[in-house]
């Protein structure tokens, strides 16, 4: 069997084996699956056939990043499961009585502890931010085609996420300051942009297939999403340092079936992986054709 197969056969094993830990909230096991899929994406890239001069090494170097934060957080670890259950803020009137004093209840050192887990979030959004641009690389250099219609899909396509992005954000301006909710999630803001420019300019670089920008809609769907949690926790975390002055301030935990089957986590899993997946694929197949209609 050539290695090229043999690699791409690791890779979805290892892939369903981290969606299927992650959908029993085996979080530890679902990490170490993902980082073998994508050390054995890295490696198809690498031996796969000729392409053009910058394409494998962008491929490359951008699969690698998109995996570093998993690999830095599997090096943080101790070993502990991590508490399935997350601190949710509710709010009441202030009613006068003792102890309503419209000031949060958890210590600061708590609220240290968070907004330090809150920077290293923003810093793995870094990784995810450079991922991208190194994708962008291998899509750029790759030969351009004469594809009006599906150009113009991928172009709205990408626009519409965009959109759904800035409405996620106006949604926020109510309750958060639009400066530090933007200061937080900066990464993985400019990350989703230049996701959505990968798209819609890859379906001008892409083959018959279009595997280049299908990957590179799911791509940018992974980056969404990775804003989107960046920011939704700086707002709670927010929420507890700063609290409405006219409501009293309460901790409390949400809980759900998740802590036994976690759907959306394991959608997530396959999707972080399924977007550089194809899009390696559609590049290097896309790179080894002749520029010009086909």
């Amino acid at each position: 069997m050539r290695p090229t197969r043999v690699l791409l056969t690791v890779f979805v094993a290892a892939g369903t084996l981290s969606a299927l830990a992650a959908l029993v909230s085996a979080d530890r096991a679902a990490a170490q699956a993902a980082l073998v899929a994508s050390a054995a994406l890295v490696g198809y890239v690498l031996v796969a056939g000729p392409a053009a001069p910058r394409v494998r090494p962008a491929l490359a170097a951008g699969i690698a990043l998109l995996a570093l934060p998993t690999a830095v957080e599997l090096w943080r670890d101790s070993g502990q499961p991590a508490p399935r259950n997350l601190l949710i803020p509710f709010y009441t009137p202030l009613d006068g009585t003792a102890g309503s004093t419209g000031r949060p209840t958890l210590p600061q050192p708590v609220l240290d502890q968070w907004r330090q887990a809150l920077d290293q979030e923003r810093l793995a959004c870094v990784a995810l931010l450079l991922g991208v641009l190194c994708l962008a690389v291998a899509v750029l250099a790759l030969p351009v085609r004469q594809r009006p219609r599906a150009t113009v899909l991928a172009r709205g396509v990408a626009v519409l996420l965009l959109v759904v992005v800035g409405a996620d954000v106006w949604s926020r301006i109510d309750g958060d300051p639009l400066l530090g909710l933007l200061g937080a999630g900066w990464p993985a803001l400019l990350a989703t942009l230049a996701a959505a420019a990968v798209l819609a300019v890859s379906a001008s670089r892409a083959d018959r297939t279009g595997l280049v920008p299908l990957g590179a809609l799911l791509v940018t769907v992974s980056a969404a999403l990775a804003f989107e949690d960046l920011v939704g926790d700086w707002s709670a975390w927010w929420s507890f340092a700063n609290p409405d002055h006219g409501v009293f301030l309460s901790v409390g935990v949400a809980t759900s079936l998740a802590d036994l089957v976690d759907v959306s986590a394991a959608l997530l899993a396959a999707l972080t992986l399924a977007g550089p997946l194809l899009l390696a694929v559609g590049a290097l197949r896309a790179a080894r054709t002749a520029a010009g209609p086909t």
